[in-house]
């Protein structure tokens, strides 16, 4: 037998073996999707890749949770009900002015900000925490892993009922157990919230489905009263009604009255709940970093038109639409192409796959619907998992269908061969990539540690400082700076009569001595460039050249301003001489306070930037 013909017959043998194996592989994989045990063993392996939070502790809002779940009072000596531990700022001027004049909150918060959210049914969930184990952090993360887990077992057990018993519907619980989009809610405590919210929702549509189905009458009360708790879980759950309205329209098997009809038990829940919300003084005003949809409805269509294709961009691929905040506006730019483009080849590839499949329709238009609801805060992967359940279900949806040669395929070639590039696209995200961004998300609350806890509790401060003062010059971050007087109280520590965080130091400052009690400050940014520091004070509410903010003990003007209106130079003048003994000063330098000596009068220092670094806790 000549050389080639037993080359050619061996490779003929051996791409035979390897397309049976890999077949065989499948089957066994699909047959392996279809068990029962799948959705108690999803949910152990999510839990499992969550498991790195166990060992996080308290971050970041976790802290001042635990200020008032351990009996400690507020500014005002008056002890918050454990039920509302998201009632911050509530448009109240006296008590902004009360938390500013202390340092909770920075100089250039506006006295009308609103941030509060009324999430009772979350806030009693932590206050059965520190019932049981106030003191022991892993029990409260596990606490919260529970709830994941739980998650994930609805979630398979919703699939399973749209979808059938199919190993389809296994890939959509697999793809949605591995979304890295639940890891912040997982492993955050004080996000735990957004776990709630998304559990009841799933009842929700759970419950839905049997009653239009199967006309089980329970389903008509049960629907609604899972509503309500998921709503007074957290205002997430709202995204739940535009996969109640795609069922409706696309769906249910009912008449068009009848369909209707479905749907105002819904939406008298949610109106009732609107209103309440608002009566009680709870939602989002003045804020750069939230919108509210009824109160600043232009801000808020601005806000979906720029984070909706991020945020979609970010449920499908990559790259997570958090890391936004800590670009410049160019890199937005390149990112926000970037979406539009995946947008686009998305719509190109799953075109066919909707236009002739009623149940892919109803994922993609849920989806789409709750997206906007999810566009009042800055992007982030954390809030993507209402609008993962509509994705994943259809992604699995597709998936099926591209391995099976389904009818609904396109002809054309350069569809198939621009569907083969996104599967493979798809697998190494969801399967690969996910699995490892969910493990790091769980634990991300805690890389601002090294920004919190650590320098906060190492700081020495002399035996006085009760009766002083503190002035930090910088900081790379302000808003990290306002848990400064919490983190000393829960370890026991001494305090100052108040903080003062004068500048940003994430670039270089420029600190010009004017005379005896006051400082000129101009930032190389300017102020309030960090999205964080605009959580305080939005663009739209801006500080104008001669605006002058009155604290006890300290007064900012404002004497120039940037191009896009943010102040660029603030004049800060103390009631007393700048090295009087009621002043104590620090500065930041890279990864701890040290002590700052104001400049002689007439002199002026320029303090070194320091970007925050996230990269590692």
């Amino acid at each position: 037998m000549p050389r080639f013909i037993r080359r050619e017959a061996i490779f003929l043998c051996c791409s035979t073996f390897l397309i049976l194996a890999v077949g065989t592989v499948i089957e066994r994989l699909k047959l392996l999707l279809i068990r029962g045990w799948l959705p108690l063993s999803l949910a152990a392996a999510a839990m499992t890749l969550a498991a790195p939070a166990l060992w996080t502790g308290w971050q970041q809002d976790d802290l001042i949770h635990r200020y008032f779940l351990l009996g400690n009072v507020d500014y005002a000596g008056e002890r918050p009900s454990p039920l509302d531990l998201f009632y911050f700022l509530n448009g109240d001027t006296a008590r902004a002015k009360g938390l500013t004049d202390i340092g909770v909150v920075p100089w250039w918060t506006l006295p009308e900000l609103r941030l509060s959210f009324l999430r009772p049914l979350t806030s009693f969930t932590h206050w059965i925490d520190y019932q049981l184990w106030p003191q022991n952090g892993v029990m409260m993360h596990l606490h919260s892993l529970f709830w994941f887990g739980a998650v994930v077992v609805v979630a398979s057990s919703f699939y399973r009922r749209m979808l059938g018993w199919t190993w389809v519907a296994g890939l959509a619980a697999i793809l949605f157990a591995l979304d890295d989009a639940h890891g912040l809610p997982a492993g955050w405590l004080a996000n735990r919230n957004a776990l709630l919210s998304l559990f009841f929702g799933l009842l929700v549509l759970l419950v839905h489905d049997r009653w239009r189905q199967e006309s089980w009458r329970p389903g008509a009360y049960l629907g609604p009263l899972l509503l309500l708790s998921g709503l007074l879980s957290g205002e997430s759950a709202l995204a739940v009604g535009g996969y109640l309205l795609s069922y409706a329209v696309i769906i249910d098997p009912g008449s068009a009255r009848g369909r209707v009809w479905s749907l105002v038990p819904y939406a008298v829940v949610s109106v009732a709940w609107l209103i309440l919300y608002k009566v009680l003084g709870y939602g989002t005003h003045g804020s750069g970093f939230y919108v509210d949809a009824l109160s600043e409805p232009m801000q808020f269509l601005s806000a979906v038109l720029w984070k909706a294709p991020l945020l979609l961009a970010d449920q499908w691929g990559l790259p997570p639409s958090s890391i936004i905040v800590f670009l410049d506006s160019d890199a937005i730019t390149l990112i926000l192409i970037w979406s539009l483009l995946l947008i686009a080849a998305l719509g190109v590839i799953l075109f066919p796959l909707a236009r002739r499949d009623r149940l892919a329709r109803f994922w993609l238009t849920g989806m789409l619907l709750s997206i906007p609801l999810v566009c009042t805060t800055m992007p982030h992967s954390r809030l993507l998992s209402f609008v993962g359940i509509g994705g994943m279900g259809l992604l699995a949806q597709w998936v099926g269908g591209i391995l099976s040669r389904a009818g609904w395929m396109s002809p054309r070639g350069s569809w198939r061969v621009l569907a083969r590039g996104m599967l493979a696209f798809f697998l190494v995200v969801h399967l690969l990539v996910a699995p490892i961004l969910l493990a790091m998300n769980a634990t991300s609350a805690a890389f601002a540690e090294p920004y919190i806890q650590e320098p906060m509790e190492d700081v020495v401060l002399g035996p006085s400082i009760a009766q002083q003062d503190l002035v930090i010059v910088n900081h790379p971050l302000a808003f990290y700076a306002h848990y400064f007087l919490t983190v000393r109280m829960l370890s026991h520590q001494s305090i100052p009569r108040s903080v003062r965080v004068l500048a940003p130091g994430a670039r270089n400052l420029s600190v010009r001595r004017l005379d005896a009690s006051t400082l000129s400050l101009r930032p190389a940014g300017g102020f309030l460039e960090s999205p964080f520091d605009r959580v305080f004070r939005g663009l739209d509410h801006p500080l104008l050249v001669g605006d002058e903010v009155q604290l006890n003990r300290m007064s900012v003007m404002i004497m120039r301003r940037a191009a896009d209106g943010r102040p660029s130079e603030a004049v800060f003048r103390f009631g007393v001489s700048l090295e009087d003994s009621s002043l104590s000063w620090l500065q930041w330098q890279g990864d701890r306070f040290v002590p700052f000596q104001p400049p002689l009068v007439g002199d002026s220092v320029i303090l070194r930037g320091w970007p925050l670094d996230l990269s590692s806790p």
